[in-house]
């Protein structure tokens, strides 16, 4: 494979960008150059945004057991570990389209399982899609026509930020009467302090009580009597005025990000989607789940595009689905897994679990991890180093990402194909 020429140039000061660091993907980042290849972000930026770009790349390498090799001998390595494997696993999967393309494209030459770091989330509301079904929105049916915005848990200071800003108080709007009396209402236990200037309604619910309180929420929707004074923490009175706030819009939208919800998540995202079915009786309601980030939603929507099936997949004759026992987790646990590839072009998060055998993985990462693997290839970030395609969190946009710098990093996509050419 073609090696990249090294760090020359720099996009030009005040360069409009999308941002890849998280799935709300904003496209109207103005990014200005550091000397050492990093970035400021003087406009539109969130904490994460700013953050990220501000890592300077690291400088392009590859190594076998800690030691400097060659790109194609790094290469070369990772693709004799996987011929050997009975058994390998693709995880992290932190990546763009492209990126996943190849890793499908090499699962199925050596029967790997495919996994992503975020798989337990996303596989949670696969379930609940699978089995009975929902009503979801855009972020721009948010923006644009939502009357009121029930949020669930929304941690907006670390994460989202940027959704105050373009979804939940924009400067315009499509119906501009629906945005002026908009109302935004917060279940959980901290309400966001980005929203502190916002007409903020506020009900105070634990993480692990939210599916109480939503489950009560919905019975008192259709009609039942609340015996006990509070359900979740929340007061019998409160709930009972959120249920006839919720009546009487004309578009209400459950805001929810099902990683934030904690180890209850699953109940409660199944009282979401109850509570938006029971709404759309009389009314109109949808629901929009914010996740996704490291390429999560990317990665799964193009899983399903090239197999028919989300992630938690393994390859082989034929393509086997199991959201239950193909997960990275339990393939380490019980030894299943003889080889691993884990992919993090973002540099969140470095690290294979701890329980991957230093002596048979391959890490290709933009940050170096703390465990030395038998392979490790420094890898582009997506729409800093390489142009890339990322789906946005609502699912229904694809966007375009072009390089922000030049460097010598090979994307994801380049290096599973050269291993998947060693294969053939």
């Amino acid at each position: 494979m073609p090696e990249r020429a090294p760090i020359t140039d720099h996009a030009t000061a005040a360069a409009p960008a999308v941002c890849p660091f998280c799935s709300l993907l904003c496209d109207d980042l103005v990014l200005a150059p550091n000397p050492d290849g990093s970035f400021a972000v003087p406009r539109n930026g969130c904490r994460r945004a700013r953050a990220d770009y501000a890592r300077a790349p690291l400088a392009a390498q590859a190594e076998v057991a800690g030691r400097p090799v060659s790109l194609a001998r790094a290469v070369a390595r990772a693709a004799q570990l996987l011929k050997r494997a009975q058994h390998p696993l693709f995880a992290g999967l932190a990546t763009d389209v492209d990126g996943m393309r190849a890793a499908v494209t090499l699962a199925e030459r050596c029967g790997a399982t495919l996994d992503h770091l975020h798989g337990d989330t996303m596989s949670a509301l696969v379930r609940l899609l699978q089995t009975r079904g929902g009503y979801t929105t855009t972020l721009s049916e948010v923006r644009n026509r939502a009357e009121c915005v029930l949020m669930v848990g929304l941690d907006l200071d670390t994460r989202y930020e940027n959704f105050v800003r373009r979804c939940l108080c924009p400067a315009e709007a499509l119906l501009p009467e629906r945005l002026a009396q908009r109302r935004l209402i917060y279940l959980g236990a901290t309400p966001p302090r980005v929203l502190a200037d916002a007409a903020l309604e506020v009900l105070r619910c634990r993480a692990d009580r939210t599916a109480a309180a939503l489950g009560a929420l919905l019975a008192l929707l259709r009609g039942a009597t609340l015996n006990a004074r509070s359900a979740g923490g929340v007061p019998r009175a409160a709930l009972s005025r959120l249920a006839g706030s919720l009546r009487a819009s004309a578009y209400t939208v459950i805001a929810c990000a099902p990683g934030a919800l904690g180890p209850r998540a699953e109940p409660a995202l199944a009282c979401a989607f109850e509570l938006v079915e029971e709404l759309n009786r009389t009314t109109r309601a949808a629901l929009i789940a914010l996740g996704g980030d490291d390429g999560g939603q990317s990665a799964q929507a193009t899983c399903a595009w090239l197999t028919g099936y989300p992630l938690r997949i393994r390859c082989g004759d034929t393509v086997t689905y199991d959201p239950l026992t193909h997960t990275t987790a339990a393939l380490l646990a019980s030894g299943a897994t003889d080889a691993s590839v884990w992919i993090d072009a973002y540099g969140r998060h470095p690290n294979p679990p701890p329980t991957c055998a230093p002596a048979t993985s391959v890490v290709l990462g933009a940050t170096r991890p703390a465990r030395t693997p038998e392979v490790f290839i420094a890898v582009g970030t997506p729409g800093l180093d390489h142009a890339a395609r990322l789906v946005r969190t609502d699912a229904v946009v694809s966007l375009h990402l072009a390089a922000q710098r030049t460097t010598a990093l090979p994307a994801v996509a380049e290096v599973l194909a050269a291993m998947a050419a060693r294969l053939a």
